[in-house]
């Protein structure tokens, strides 16, 4: 009998291409037969010219909410582009929603100056320590959902949105659909994923969350048998996973 915790199941991966594969060497350093099939993809943002209207000039600007790994990818691609660098950020305080995020600002040269002490929209929104009245730039994709907005709202935080890049639904084919209903075990790592998931191939899964609200959007899209990670960290997601294979035991 193997000694390695995931060996004999498959745990299907959804991150897109440039982010699926660390999880899959995690996954597969635990024995686990990994199937890659992104649900969702990344595209340009709508509006360029706006986005880099306020990337020029944040004066003004109390905080910038980075609220995913793909928010810091797409804010050093769009900075660069504009021949500037993670320096440009000094004059304003930046925000990040969980640890994965602040890791990723970290490795690009801006550490976060705000981290909530949970994971998740809704606590950074109650969280972030900004006066009434100061101006807190999200840079999010198109999906960015309302509750951000609305926790930061309550407490007289003013709030306005940058779209960084878009998030579309990848296409399956039948065969790429009948290997995932497969799976053991379905990792998710965003509620738009999750979103998608439900609406190509019903909730009859097995999942594992990134976090509590990519949890809460499994969970609101009508998984029922859902695993929810410690932390926002590929260890963590797969230990979830883990757990999830026990109750298949």
């Amino acid at each position: 009998m193997s000694a390695l915790p995931l060996a004999g199941r498959t745990v299907a991966v959804t991150r897109t291409r440039e982010g699926a594969s660390r999880l899959s060497d995690v996954l597969r350093s635990r024995g686990a037969e990994v199937l890659e099939v992104p649900l969702i993809r990344f595209a340009p943002a709508g509006d360029e010219a706006a986005l880099h209207a306020w990337l020029r000039d944040l004066s003004g600007v109390g905080w910038l909410l980075l609220t995913s790994n793909q928010g810091v990818t797409a804010l050093s691609e769009h900075l660069e582009r504009l021949g500037l660098g993670a320096e440009h950020l000094a004059g304003v305080r930046v925000a990040a929603v969980g640890p994965s995020t602040a890791r990723s600002l970290s490795a690009w040269g801006r550490p976060a100056d705000f981290v909530p002490s949970t994971p998740g929209a809704r606590h950074l929104g109650a969280e972030l320590p900004a006066a009434p009245g100061e101006l807190a730039l999200h840079l999010t994709s198109q999906l960015a959902e309302a509750e951000l907005q609305r926790a930061l709202g309550a407490r007289g935080v003013r709030y306005a949105r940058a779209e960084l890049y878009r998030t579309e639904p990848a296409q399956l084919g039948e065969a790429a659909l009948a290997r995932l209903r497969g799976a053991d075990v379905v990792t998710l790592a965003s509620g738009s994923a999750a979103r998608h998931l439900a609406g190509l191939a019903g909730t009859d899964f097995r999942v594992v969350a990134m976090g509590p609200q990519t949890a809460d959007a499994a969970r609101g899209a009508g998984f029922t048998r859902v695993t929810v990670a410690r932390e926002a960290s590929l260890e963590a997601l797969a230990d979830a996973a883990e757990g999830a294979v026990l109750g298949l035991s």
